[in-house]
């Protein structure tokens, strides 16, 4: 048995030990906290339309400017302008909420895997102890996967966009559209290769939450040489048929916990081995 399957078959021994409705739980709790920064997102921008529709419907009758029933005038750039705004003012917010509670998440799994009592609670430690760390490490952590990401996945934007103009016959549209899935595919396997040293840099910071942020990603990067990162990657790119599975919806369920179960279980192994070894 290689390591990748011993890793999947940890967890999912750890899963079944009682685990699998609090792992579950995590689960409801992340997707309806992405859910409810998304409706934040568009409650700003449909609320900025909403308020000050009105008043440029009023102003309208002053000055043509102001009509909204010109695309390009006045009053709806700057509708647009404000929506934006504070759709990205949301994002911030929500960044604000969302990473804490990534990192509370990676924190349940880190702890069950190492056999120490993980709780449902355990989402929401970072917002009472080491919240200022937590963001710290996001805004550097979070920019460099984030800069890593938009050349990768630029190829299959371009494409997308393409298609949207909707300039192509139904074919050529038809073919843009298996290029796009292709591209996509690639830029964010080409992603997890270009980010795969990085990869224990939240699970550094669970073991040790009272170092400056830039130091887990530079440990990280040292732990993780040239055989281990092999490993991580393989591990991450086994995940492809259950990532195809897990978009039909239902297959989510399963994938969530199992996936984060598995990537765990490495981190720990890969920790204990470096701890051993300086």
């Amino acid at each position: 048995m290689n390591t990748e399957k011993r890793i999947k078959s940890e967890a999912k021994a750890l899963l079944s030990k009682g685990n699998w409705s609090s792992s579950l739980c995590v689960f409801f709790i992340l997707f309806a906290s992405v859910l409810m920064v998304l409706f934040l997102q568009s409650f700003f921008v449909l609320g900025a339309d909403v308020v000050l529709s009105p008043l440029f419907n009023a102003l309208a009758k002053i000055e043509q400017i102001f009509s909204l029933e010109m695309e390009d005038s006045l009053a709806n750039s700057i509708i647009l302008l404000v929506g934006g705004s504070l759709g990205y003012i949301a994002y911030a917010i929500g960044f604000l909420f969302l990473f804490p509670l990534y990192c509370g998440v990676k924190r349940f799994f880190y702890l069950m895997t190492k056999g120490e009592e993980a709780k449902v609670s355990d989402l929401f430690y970072y917002f009472t102890k080491k919240l200022k760390g937590s963001l710290l490490l996001g805004l550097r952590y979070g920019l460099l996967c984030v800069v890593k990401f938009l050349p990768c996945i630029a190829p299959a934007y371009i494409l997308f966009a393409v298609i949207m103009s909707g300039e192509f016959s139904p074919l050529a549209n038809s073919l843009l559209t298996i290029s796009v899935f292709v591209t996509g595919i690639a830029g964010f396997a080409l992603w997890i290769l270009w980010t795969s040293r990085q990869f224990l840099t939240i699970y550094l910071f669970i073991e040790n939450d009272s170092l400056p942020s830039g130091v887990y990603i530079k440990e990280s990067e040292r732990i993780l040489n040239y055989t281990l990162n092999k490993s991580v990657r393989k591990l991450f790119y086994s995940f492809g048929g259950w990532l195809l599975f897990a978009l039909t919806g239902v297959g989510m369920l399963y994938f969530v916990p199992f996936s984060e179960a598995s990537l765990a279980t490495s981190a720990k192994w890969i920790i204990k081995l470096d701890k051993e070894v300086c």
